[in-house]
Parts: structure tokens; sequence; C-alpha cells
């Protein structure tokens, strides 16, 4: 029964393909140099053109429905460590498509540190643009070692989505098998009927959390299903019944969980084959809990394969 299918640009002058570290802005090849009585330091003029990046991301396995109508997570860590006499800023804008944009600037700190920001999307990639430097106009002074530099900049499968949306395939999946090993044609009909309702129970409860909408459809339909079957089997099974009417109906519950089982199963295949991918491109990068929850995740999918 099983189907195991394992197996930019705005008006720049410089512009990026995913090659990460990339540095935004460096004050020592970027402004003008001039020895002081305290060392060397860096003055206006300084030259800024607009700088484009696309995030890095794996689209391998991506074209299943369950894939696309997912949602995604765009990661931007960068580091900007800069002391100058006024502060220094530079405004960006991160997009995903039309309908998700992140927008602020980002000031250089006197110490180095790590920052991010997160941009939540559906599946598209992420486009970065550093708009204007800030802070560049009249007295200034900064010192050596003023750079903002981009480490990098991921899209990934959002992690908590799909780790939510693995235990909702899986579920359903088990409740399925569950109800095909009791509906044979020797099951006691009341033993199955209660089957039905435990089934219903669950998925009722469960359809209630689901985000994906095909996922959502699928359990809608399969508990209208089962609550018709269920009226068939206490009409056709129950004392003075016709025999031959329940076997039928046996029959048919067995058809529709054996074709339902068939196609979850093979979405569970679409989806761990895309994830399987994520997890080891994913490997050794900085993503702190969001890999535990992809690899949660792709676990509970290989429990059905």
């Amino acid at each position: 029964m099983k189907i195991i299918l394992l197996a930019i640009a705005s008006l720049t002058t410089s512009a990026y393909a995913s090659d990460f570290p990339v540095d935004v802005f460096d004050a020592s090849t970027q402004c003008t140099s001039r020895m002081t009585g305290t060392g060397e330091r860096f003055v206006p003029p300084c030259q800024f053109s607009e700088v484009s990046l696309d995030s890095d991301q794996n689209t391998n396995y991506s074209n299943s429905s369950i894939v696309r109508s997912g949602l995604f997570k765009t990661v931007l860590d960068y580091s900007f460590t800069c002391e100058s006499i006024r502060p220094l800023s530079v405004r960006y804008n991160l997009t995903a498509g039309v309908d998700a944009s992140s927008s602020n600037r980002v000031s250089g700190s006197r110490s180095y540190e790590n920052s991010n920001v997160e941009l939540t999307h559906g599946f598209t990639n992420s486009i970065l643009n550093f708009a204007s430097l800030e802070g560049v106009t009249g007295f200034q002074a900064i010192k050596p070692g003023c750079k903002l530099t981009v480490q990098q900049l991921l899209t990934y499968p959002e992690p908590r989505y799909f780790n939510q949306l693995t235990t909702h395939l899986v579920s359903y999946n088990n409740q399925l098998k569950l109800l095909i090993n009791i509906a044979t044609p020797s099951s006691n009909h009341i033993n199955l009927i209660s089957t039905i309702d435990n089934t219903l129970s669950t998925l009722e409860f469960l359809q209630f959390d689901i985000e994906d909408e095909f996922l959502l459809d699928t359990v809608q339909v399969t508990i209208a299903d089962l609550i018709e079957s269920k009226s068939h089997l206490t009409n056709n099974c129950s004392a003075g019944s016709s025999s031959t009417l329940c076997s039928a109906e046996i029959s048919n519950l067995r058809n529709f969980i054996s074709n339902s089982l068939v196609f979850n199963e093979g979405r569970i295949s679409q989806l761990y084959n895309f994830l399987n991918e994520q997890v080891s491109w994913l490997s050794g990068k900085p993503l702190g809990r969001d890999q535990f929850i992809l690899s949660n995740g792709l676990n509970k999918l290989s429990s059905q394969l």
C-alpha cells in the first residue's frame, strides 16, 4: 500500500549572487582616509551604492502542492561593527514576493556582535536591498574597522509550520491504518462502528489545527465519508438487515480507506523527500533550534515509510 518515493534588482552598482559573507560597507575602502593626532580616521565623502542580495534557497523536491503551500522563513545574519563620532546606519528592505517585507535600518555597534532579522513568507525567494548610508554628512570621523557584513541570508522551510504539518499527516495516516485493519469482511460491525466513532472524534479535533488547506480539505472529505459509511453500516449490519448489503458497505469503506492511504502516503513521501533534502543542505549552518525542529519533523515522516 505504501508508495515510497525516496529518492534583482533595483538601480544598483553592486549586485551579488548567493555567496556569503558579503561586505556591504567598509569605511577603509569607501571613505576618505585622514591621519589625525590619534591615528588614522575615515571621513566623508564616503562612496556607497545600493546593494541587492538574493537569499540562498534549496528548491529540490519542492514541486508538490503540500510544499509550495507552506510557510518559509528567511533569516538575515549580519554584523555591523563601527565606532564613529556620529552613529552610522544603513537602511535596508527585505522582501519575499508582494505580501511579505521588512524595512528598517541597521546601526553600527562599538563592539562586534552578530544580529539577525527574520521574515516569514510563502514559497518564494527573498531579496535584500541596502538602500542608503546615513550619518556620513557633515562633521564625522570613523575609526578603522568600521564594516557592515552580511554573514548569511538564508531561506528555508518555516520549522514550526512544517513540523506541525508532519504531525498532522502522520496522525491522519495512523487513524486510517487503524481503521482499515478493523474493516475486514469478518469484522464485528459494532466494533467497526465504534472504531469509526473514535476516528471521527480524532479527525474532527484535528481539522481545527490544520493550516495546510489541501490536507484540511482531505480530512473534511474523510469525515463526511465516514459519517455516511457509519449510517449505512448501522442500517445494513444490524439485526434483520441484509448481510449482503452489510458486506458491500464494509467493502466500500475498505476501498475508500485504502485509496485515501495511498494518496496520503504519497504526500508523506513527497514531504519526506523535500525535508530530507533541506535538513541535509542546512547541516552545519547556524540555525540553532530550527535545525532540531526540522529534523524532528523528518523523523516523524520516516516512521511512515
